[in-house]
């Protein structure tokens, strides 16, 4: 199995993931439905590698005009176990490389235009206690769910990255 991190880290098994999230569980079916701007072949052969690689599971299914159709869920429990002290270096050195590798494709393209792409890097030092820290996520969680809206031909994808880094010593 590949570091679960660069399977979760592609950006369409990114927004399934996001997509079950809010729901809990969802068929395959359903989630072509909100990612409608992917090819359903492409949705279900990251599906496929999401569930091979034990980050989603069936958790029914049902016979439904002679095909089977699967209700699927975040397999909380496989990410868990890889989200350990021990894999933390690693965990966040494939965080920062999938960032950087989006940049040089970015950057490397033929016109890139972070003015019009609204492309911006930002780091803030907040103080804060650590209850002011967790309310102040909290409302953030809240603020991107809020924005999370389904895919329209007016909309595309912002890959938004929040990193809350260790103290400077």
């Amino acid at each position: 199995m590949k570091n679960i991190y660069d399977i979760m880290l592609n950006p369409v098994r990114m927004r399934i993931i996001q997509t079950l999230a809010v729901r809990q569980n969802m068929t395959a079916t359903e989630i072509c439905e909100k990612i409608s701007d992917v090819p359903r072949t492409t949705l279900y052969r990251h599906i496929k590698i999401l569930l091979d690689n034990d980050i989603l599971s069936v958790i029914s299914e049902q016979k439904i005009r002679g095909s089977l159709e699967r209700t699927l869920a975040i397999n909380t429990g496989q990410i868990v176990k890889h989200n350990t002290l021990e894999n933390a270096v690693q965990n966040a050195f494939a965080f920062l490389m999938k960032k950087y590798a989006m940049f040089q494709d970015y950057f490397n393209d033929e016109n890139p235009d972070p003015a019009k792409d609204k492309i911006f890097l930002n780091n803030t030092i907040l103080m804060t206690t650590d209850d002011e820290f967790d309310q102040f996520l909290s409302e953030l969680s809240e603020l991107l769910m809020k924005y999370n809206y389904e895919f329209s031909k007016e909309r595309k994808a912002r890959d938004i990255s929040i990193i809350s880094a260790p103290e400077e010593k």
